[in-house]
């Protein structure tokens, strides 16, 4: 609101908006900063789908192909060259090039939502996470020209993720130069950080996070997120970073003079849970996604969860049952039983776009006037996931209620198998597929109560 009366009018518009953002006030980033960003920050995360794409359309537009791409007719969405979900081939890639002390999976979280692991594509759902070789074929078909660049690559590891990183930063610096002198102003305190500071008092009691998980959300490293806490022990929430195993760190410290519980005692009152070796349960810990959606970030759309409008496909349903009985078959009767059953209440199923064949048991409960759509979980046939969807149940009656999602949880969590934290009552927790094999039926009760409470809200509106 002050550029208007602060603005040089006897300047070109864009250098005069270039100067007034340059001063000392302005929080803007240096050009070496955007490159340090662009190779680390999860850009994925980064402001809404339609900015995000934005971004990827002009660096795509400042190749100046011949024959330029026309965007408004193209339906292009953003993709992860190296997966999201990365099949056993891609781990063996990123084995070559872990650091010591980290793992595959590690590495991965690090680079798969960076900038130059993102491209533009319309054939997202071919590409899915398939190996390199396949994408490569794909991709070299492409009227992108990034795209074509990305099949010219004999690789996708971190080398070439780093080094695509740092060629689309210099892309980004010539179409957005940063402040007049670069100057960073003194004293101001790194946006990591601050987000760092943010995420861990927006964590619930009863929930723990681990040092990849906060560089994961941040774009920083483990030991440099380790390194900040260490020397800020008065960070709040500190306590609740762990390592990777669940355990509190032997170097961590409170501030001097501070009269304090033990972290595991003090975690241990919020509701965490430990085991007799002292690691805390694994169902409590927040990834750095559940981090990202505290924080407000859009990350629903960087997973392939979101339920096809339509009403059931068949030839989707088939590749989900197939996938469901070649990885989980002693699940497969008892997941069958149960979507039958739900299809007997009403509702019908529809199932995901892309390669792992998700499935999602819907239910009509609005009407003509306001109209609304439940599902209580997606299941995911390849990696064996079941997801409680409270995240977007929070947002639909009667679920909105906080007790009414209470109430769906603690149903669940009477089933053998099934551990879902309370304090994850607005994000998405998961049990494993493996509960129907034997709870079928018990799983098939909380499907009937869930239809009753949103019966009873319909009955109430109406």
């Amino acid at each position: 609101m002050e550029a208007p009366k602060e603005l040089e009018t006897d300047r070109p518009a864009a250098e005069a908006v270039r100067r007034f953002l340059s001063g000392r006030r302005r929080r803007w980033p240096s050009d070496e900063e955007l490159r340090e960003a662009i190779r680390s920050k999860p850009f994925y995360w980064s402001g809404r789908p339609p900015q995000r794409a934005f971004i990827l359309r002009r660096l795509e537009e400042s190749y100046d192909a011949s024959e330029p791409v026309d965007f408004a007719k193209a339906a292009l969405t953003v993709e992860h060259i190296l997966p999201q979900r990365p099949a056993p081939e891609w781990f063996a890639l990123l084995a070559e090039e872990t650091e010591e002390n980290q793992t595959p999976q590690e590495l991965h979280d690090l680079l798969v939502h960076t900038l130059g692991n993102l491209t533009l594509t319309g054939d997202n759902a071919k590409l899915s996470n398939h190996p390199f070789e396949r994408k490569q074929q794909i991709f070299d078909s492409s009227a992108l020209r990034m795209n074509l660049e990305i099949a010219s690559a004999q690789r996708w590891g971190k080398a070439e993720i780093l080094a695509r990183a740092d060629r689309l930063a210099e892309r980004a610096i010539k179409l957005w130069p940063g402040p007049i002198g670069g100057v960073k102003p003194a004293g101001e305190d790194s946006p990591g950080w601050a987000e760092l500071r943010a995420a861990l008092v927006a964590m619930p009691s009863g929930t723990w996070t681990t040092y990849g998980d906060v560089a994961e959300l941040i774009g920083s490293h483990p030991v440099a997120v380790g390194a900040y806490l260490g020397s800020n022990p008065t960070v709040f929430g500190a306590y609740r970073v762990l390592t990777a195993e669940g355990r509190i760190s032997p170097s961590f410290r409170w501030a001097e003079g501070e009269d304090r519980p033990a972290p595991q005692d003090l975690l241990t009152s919020e509701g965490v849970r430990f085991d007799s070796w002292g690691r805390a349960h694994r169902s409590q810990r927040l990834n750095a996604a559940e981090l990202a959606t505290l924080l407000g970030k859009d990350v629903a759309q960087q997973v392939s969860y979101d339920p096809l409008p339509e009403g059931e496909d068949s030839a989707a349903a088939e590749r989900f049952r197939s996938q469901l009985k070649q990885h989980w078959p002693e699940a497969y009767p008892g997941v069958l039983a149960a979507l039958d059953f739900w299809r007997r209440q009403g509702g019908y199923v529809t199932y995901g776009r892309y390669e792992e064949t998700s499935c999602f048991p819907m239910l009509d409960t609005g009407t003509s006037r306001s109209p609304q759509v439940l599902w209580p979980f997606g299941i995911y046939p390849v990696s064996g996931s079941v997801e409680v969807v409270f995240q977007y149940l929070k947002s639909r009656t009667p679920f909105d209620d906080t007790e009414q999602r209470r109430e769906l949880l603690n149903r669940l969590n009477k089933i053998d198998g099934i551990d879902l934290p309370e304090a994850k009552l607005e994000l998405r927790p998961s049990f494993p597929v493996t509960v129907f094999a034997q709870h079928s039926e018990r799983i098939c009760e909380v499907l009937d109560w869930f239809v009753g409470a949103a019966a009873l809200e319909l009955a109430r509106r109406a």
